[in-house]
């Protein structure tokens, strides 16, 4: 397993941190096992360069 953590901004310009971690075992083009979290741990959902949460209360621009 690897991770990478990158930032981004949520509507009023609070400063996040996402972790991306991509499970490189069995890993193909198809499919890619990677989940996105935010530093505190709750997950995302990825959409381009926009992530949410699984409930939308919190949207986040990479």
């Amino acid at each position: 397993m690897s991770f990478r953590q990158f930032p981004a901004i949520d509507a009023n310009g609070e400063d996040h941190v996402v972790i991306e971690f991509k499970d490189e075992a069995g890993d193909t083009a198809a499919d890619p096992h990677v989940r996105y979290e935010l530093a505190g741990g709750r997950h995302l959902v990825r959409e381009g360069r926009v992530f949410r949460t699984s409930g939308g209360e919190l949207t986040l621009t990479i």
